[in-house]
């Protein structure tokens, strides 16, 4: 759709020019900055809503993307180390995953099996699944060089990697990225930022950043 601009729909004043254009031309506009899914490469920006997510990897399961900004910020962890009672796990498979629904329908968030062995080896807690998650330690290895080297993160955030687990008397450690984006331990009882890690259908369409 072509958009005609003329002096029917420009105004200069003081220096400052407007332009009217009907809803039509709106939606073109908004429309014009839309892509599938599928083809941002690893490392792209894109919103759903009035957040913006980052492109981990594309798979034949869909399309793993991170939250760009913390969508939380100064939350516990919970209780102990296990992800399966955590209450950030319920605000995202719950409050979280509406708000995103909303934007782009239920079914095209995808459920990812979580694999929560301790990084000493241990799988007490076993595995869950979930339609919201966070990362492991092992996943923010792999897309560590995608998310950047050398941050300034405002705060640490939560990864869901428990340090060890009661079978080894410990059940209070949890893996976190600190500050400078090195993968840390603290207590399950500090608060730390949470960035939403989800898996998409790859056919939809979002809107690319530009900011």
């Amino acid at each position: 759709m072509q958009i005609t601009i003329d002096s029917a729909n420009v105004k200069i004043e003081n220096g400052k020019v407007t332009i009217d254009l009907n809803p039509e031309q709106l939606t073109a506009l908004t429309c014009s900055n839309k892509v599938e899914l599928s083809t941002l490469k690893s490392g792209d920006e894109f919103k759903l809503g009035d957040e913006v997510f980052i492109v981990m990897e594309h798979t034949d399961k869909g399309t793993k993307v991170i939250s760009k900004e913390f969508a939380y910020e100064g939350v516990k962890f919970g209780d102990n180390s296990n992800w399966n009672t955590s209450p950030i796990r319920e605000i995202l498979n719950n409050e979280y995953f509406k708000k995103i629904a909303d934007v782009i329908g239920a079914n095209n968030i995808i459920s990812m099996d979580r694999d929560l062995t301790s990084l000493d080896g241990l799988d007490d807690y076993g595995t869950c699944t979930d339609k919201v998650s966070l990362l492991t330690t092992a996943e923010y290895a792999k897309y560590h060089k995608i998310l950047g080297l050398k941050s300034h993160y405002p705060e640490w955030w939560w990864l869901i990697t428990p340090a060890s687990t009661p079978s080894n008397n410990y059940a209070r450690g949890v893996y976190c990225v600190n500050y400078c984006g090195a993968l840390s331990w603290g207590n399950c009882s500090y608060i730390c930022g949470v960035r939403p890690f989800l898996n998409l259908e790859s056919s939809i369409s979002v809107l690319l950043n530009n900011d």
